[in-house]
């Protein structure tokens, strides 16, 4: 199995690239990345350089086509500006065949709060994006952008498991396709469970796990590269979403380090069964 994975290289954090490498690397996918930058640290760290790589999408795309390369997946995550969107859509376009996973982690906000990079411009372009996806993973943040609904609204209004039925119908606005699984990542209730949203066409899942209350940088991206290799490997998407959050719970519980900025220790974790079923996560964030 072969997955493009599009998004930044950060030299700390443990996210992104890093994490889209390690994690599906363990799980046998053979990973070839396309930097859209290169980061001296993640964006949540108060100083960070930031070298632009976004042409590395446009060259990538024509290398590897002329090579007549074939991609099993392509997951996107972090795009910095605005431009590199419209190359990344050219790449999926380039590349997506019958049988191509399409996984797009629509990153733009968290909490509520939208990233620095965000703009309206963005958004559209994501939308667009969006909707090549077989699959999309935003948290509620991103979901509400989506759909055009104010987050940090909704986000207060979750003060219990029933509410978080008034996230179901959200997917069904901002669904790209008939087809597209809408997976809405890391919603907290309270500070002991976590749940995630598993929506499909007419079906919709919550799958529930405790929580240590804490966030963590890089989850995201993990939950992301998780879910795509654990689909390419044959398991149905619910089960995958399963099996994504025990991986989570037991790299967050080999995480030592306080500051989040350094993300989870998924390492300590990769020479292990990737494919458990239940387990402890945390808040995604970038």
């Amino acid at each position: 199995m072969r997955v493009a994975a599009i998004n930044d290289l950060s030299g700390l954090g443990n996210c992104s690239l890093l994490a889209d490498i390690g994690a599906m690397s363990a799980m046998g996918i053979d990973v070839c990345p396309v930097p859209t930058a290169v980061l001296t640290a993640q964006t949540g760290f108060p100083s960070y350089h930031m070298q632009d790589t976004g042409d590395m999408v446009k060259h990538s795309a024509k290398e590897w086509s002329g090579m007549g390369i074939d991609f099993d997946g392509i997951l996107t995550g972090y795009i910095p500006y605005d431009a590199i969107a419209d190359d990344i859509y050219a790449f999926v376009q380039t590349f997506r065949k019958d049988n191509t996973l399409i996984l797009i982690d629509p990153v733009m906000g968290d909490n509520g709060l939208c990233y620095s990079n965000y703009t309206p411009q963005m958004l559209e372009k994501i939308k667009k994006l969006v909707v090549l996806a077989d699959i999309i993973t935003p948290n509620l943040t991103e979901l509400c952008l989506l759909a055009g609904v104010d987050a940090k609204q909704l986000i207060a209004q979750i003060k219990s498991e029933k509410d978080l039925q008034k996230v179901a119908s959200l997917c069904d606005r901002v669904r790209g396709n008939a087809g597209q699984t809408v997976v809405v990542t890391g919603m907290s209730v309270g500070t002991e469970r976590i749940y995630n949203l598993v929506s499909t066409a007419g079906a919709y899942e919550y799958i529930g796990c405790s929580s240590n209350g804490e966030s963590y940088s890089g989850t995201g991206d993990l939950f992301a590269a998780s879910l795509m290799a654990n689909v390419l490997n044959g398991k149905p998407v619910n089960e995958a979403v399963r099996a994504t959050v025990h991986f989570l719970g037991r790299a967050i519980a080999q995480t030592k380090q306080v500051d989040r900025n350094f993300g989870v220790n998924f390492e300590a974790v990769l020479n292990e069964d990737v494919g458990g079923t239940n387990g402890k996560t945390s808040r995604k964030n970038k």
